[in-house]
């Protein structure tokens, strides 16, 4: 089976009909120097972020996300932009606040309640980080033979099973495979992270860090600033059933609120995975709108709770400004 099968979703009912996306929504993820390698590309480097902000103010008009849904201008004077950022980390609050803040910006941050820091029901690590820690930021790796049941990842017969590009490295392999059978395995996620990290010889403190709940109240408090949900535990929901695919989006949503005293509308599916049942789950929770990871700015099929987002990078401005020039064009011509 591909791996891209796990995540397929079946055909289904939709939630919400077609809907006709006018601006481009860019998505965050770390503002920082996080890992020797990125393969994800999930880091932007703080001065290039700051530069495209300075784009963004100048060029383009930045709306709150919750305008997506109400706003019937035909022909704004600037193309529109959106800003996100996933996954609750720390340095969004003291790195992109204060920036959004000064260039008068506003952003919606999408967290996963469950691992901000200080929260008394926090009871898990990111085991995502802990894997690009693991194999991003070793070299050489350490041998992790034996942490993981069945084939090692290293194997032959394990890439083939996985149907990995063979063009891959072996340590690229295998940090691609322990993603995989991360992803799949919920329920083990927590046991192989900390064993991850016993084998290194490390702590939870090597990890980023995270906002605490202090902070998310504290920036839910500025006119720059909405707060959306992410999942409690930043769960792969397309992997879930129907009753555990509903708890993490419900907590989530219940948590947010009561921390912020507001409610939180918007969305975005952990690491961009849903099924068929997820969007119809994340409408019953009272979202109004929800943010994939996918890049399909063009799709007439497009609903709102299927918005797709701009992956961003560490481009410089003028590198933006030419791909958001023909971005735009490919929305007006859709």
């Amino acid at each position: 089976m591909l791996l891209q099968q796990l995540f397929k979703k079946s055909a289904s009912e939709p939630v919400s009909h077609p809907f006709q996306l006018k601006g481009i929504i860019v998505m965050y993820h770390h503002i920082g120097q996080v890992h020797a390698s990125d393969p994800w590309h999930m880091c932007v480097d703080p001065e290039a972020f700051e530069q495209q902000l300075e784009l963004f103010a100048s060029a383009y008009q930045v709306k709150p996300l919750h305008t997506l849904l109400d706003d019937r201008e035909e022909n704004p004077e600037k193309p529109l932009i959106y800003l996100t950022f996933d996954d609750g980390y720390a340095e969004h609050y003291t790195t992109v606040f204060p920036l959004l803040e000064r260039y008068r910006l506003p952003g919606t941050f999408f967290i996963p309640s469950g691992y901000l820091a200080g929260n008394p029901r926090q009871s898990r690590i990111c085991w995502w980080e802990v894997v690009d820690h693991v194999f991003l930021d070793h070299d050489p790796i350490p041998d992790l033979k034996g942490i993981l049941p069945g084939p090692d990842v290293f194997d032959e017969q394990a890439r083939m099973s996985l149907l990995v590009t063979p063009q891959v490295n072996d340590d690229m392999f295998a940090y691609h495979a322990w993603h995989m059978r991360m992803k799949v395995n919920p329920n083990r996620q927590e046991k192989w992270a900390k064993a991850l990290l016993k084998k290194c010889g490390h702590t939870t403190d090597i990890l980023p860090a995270m906002l605490t709940e202090a902070q998310v109240r504290e920036m839910a408090q500025s006119p720059y600033v909405t707060i959306g949900g992410h999942g409690f535990y930043h769960q792969i929901l397309g992997l879930l059933p129907r009753r555990k695919q509903w708890k993490e989006i419900i907590e989530n949503k219940k948590h947010l609120e009561e921390l912020i005293g507001k409610p939180v509308e918007f969305f975005a599916y952990p690491d961009g995975h849903y099924n068929e049942l997820t969007p119809a789950l994340v409408k019953k929770a009272g979202f109004k709108l929800a943010c994939t990871t996918a890049a399909e700015l063009d799709d007439p099929s497009i609903t709102v709770y299927e918005i797709p987002r701009l992956w961003a990078r560490s481009w410089t401005a003028e590198e933006l400004e030419l791909l958001l020039e023909r971005l735009f064009q490919q929305i007006q011509q859709a």
